[in-house]
């Protein structure tokens, strides 16, 4: 990454392939944050960096230090859920009209999952999901449209989008959510 000088680039290293303690993260998260000789992007990689390795190795400091590992998918869903609130009327929504975790989350099968959902009564449902498989992956977007049921599942609809494209992919849902709010779908 060209926006990346030496120094900082030595610097990602180090914290990737050094094996270092809690108390090494915490120094370095706090150094990193007091620099002013750094630009923003390079302050932003070394975060992120320190970040993961904190909670993957010490995951009961980093949530104390940097805050729920759920913190940026509910905050972000919920700014999406605010502005889609005024575009939208959810009252017919038959399932919970807020930002709600997903089942792969408790159980263990994704590091974060929550997701906004909208079904209708002819079983026509959208969602907008933040997902992160592992700590160490990129966390991403995705939206989906489907008719709930066995039979309808080769028919269901699924884009992903990274985080950074945000905006393309509320685009996207409020498509689909216009289609199963609005829309009388068994005239189609």
């Amino acid at each position: 990454m060209s926006d990346i000088s030496e120094k900082v680039q030595k610097a990602l290293d180090r914290i990737n392939s050094k094996d270092l303690s809690k108390q090494e993260l915490i120094n370095s998260f706090n150094n990193i944050n007091e620099n002013t000789e750094i630009t923003d992007i390079e302050r932003e990689e070394l975060i992120s960096v320190v970040e993961k390795k904190m909670r993957i190795k010490f995951p009961n400091a980093a949530k104390k230090m940097l805050g729920s590992k759920s913190k940026k998918a509910q905050e972000l869903l919920q700014e999406i859920f605010e502005e889609l609130k005024n575009d939208f009327d959810w009252s017919k929504n038959k399932v919970k009209s807020h930002v709600k975790v997903c089942g792969s989350m408790i159980s263990g099968k994704e590091y974060v999952c929550w997701y906004i959902s909208y079904k209708n009564d002819e079983g026509y449902s959208t969602g907008l999901s933040y997902h992160q498989i592992t700590s160490e992956d990129d966390p991403f977007l995705e939206v989906d449209y489907r008719r709930v049921g066995k039979d309808y599942e080769k028919n269901r609809e699924v884009k992903s989008f990274p985080v950074e494209l945000k905006d393309e992919i509320l685009d996207l849902y409020k498509k689909y959510l216009n289609k199963v709010i609005n829309e009388n779908i068994s005239s189609n």
